[in-house]
């Protein structure tokens, strides 16, 4: 029987040398020998073999001006390998469980389907208002805060025949809630993303309230939304309520564990 991967045996020096990798990767900017030997608590001569053989493999490499140390090419293609294989709908269980837990609400997760924002992850909590989260269910995009924000950072060539579709109906939801032309829906689209939140209250069901935001990749594209579900009067939709603040943070975690950089 083979040992588990946490058991099995390995090489230290690799363990050891992972140590000026991850320093590197912390810092903000190039950095010399002395500061880097000093994070990976190692000595000058034993980072500077190190270093060397991380430069001739393409992971480290030297600024021939001042001296200085960053990560190489070879780093930035494993980096970028591994955030391709990153899923979003996988690793974002547990940020909706953290968020059902802390806040006592229903969360989620969307991502755009075939058919529009379609919901892909939950974390039910006791409220009524769980019931009406299901898996797979399909939400309407100017009336749901999912959908708002889809329409707010979604590549307008992949929203506009829902747009309009939803607009034309002068009996509907859209219709009901004020949004009749282009220039109302470019109102809210501004005010989703100066927010960089999307409230519904009550325009999909009476009561309830919806609260999204988006989640971005490396390439600050949008590929998901965190939502939150729950009864109105009780989810507190204030711009710096704790719940649009956990929402905001929740997103913007997840995006970093995309690639995205907040800067």
């Amino acid at each position: 029987m083979g040992r588990s991967p946490t058991k099995s045996a390995g090489i230290q020096s690799v363990e050891v040398s992972a140590s000026l990798l991850r320093a590197l990767a912390e810092h903000a900017g190039p950095m010399t020998l002395t500061s880097l030997a000093k994070a990976a608590r190692m000595s000058l001569s034993k980072a500077h073999k190190y270093l060397a053989s991380f430069i001739r493999i393409g992971l480290v490499r030297q600024d021939s001006a001042t001296g200085r140390y960053m990560l190489g090419r070879f780093a930035a293609e494993l980096g970028f390998a591994a955030l391709r294989n990153i899923d979003v709908v996988e690793i974002a269980q547990e940020t909706l469980d953290s968020l059902r837990d802390r806040l006592d609400t229903t969360a989620a997760l969307s991502v755009w389907g075939s058919r529009g924002p379609t919901v892909v992850r939950k974390a039910l909590n006791l409220q009524p208002v769980s019931l009406l989260v299901q898996l797979g269910t399909v939400t309407p995009l100017l009336t749901s805060s999912t959908g708002q924000v889809f329409a707010a950072y979604l590549d307008r060539r992949k929203t506009r025949a829902m747009i309009e579709r939803e607009l034309a109906d002068r009996n509907g939801a859209a219709a009901k809630a004020g949004l009749r032309t282009l220039a109302d829906v470019e109102k809210l689209v501004a005010k989703v993303q100066k927010e960089g939140t999307a409230v519904a209250v009550g325009l999909m069901h009476p009561g309830v309230v919806g609260m999204s935001a988006p989640i971005f990749d490396i390439n600050r594209d949008i590929v998901a939304t965190i939502n939150l579900a729950g009864v109105d009067g009780i989810l507190d939709t204030r711009p710096q309520s704790a719940a649009r603040r956990a929402l905001r943070a929740a997103a913007a975690d997840l995006s970093r564990q995309l690639g995205r950089n907040s800067a």
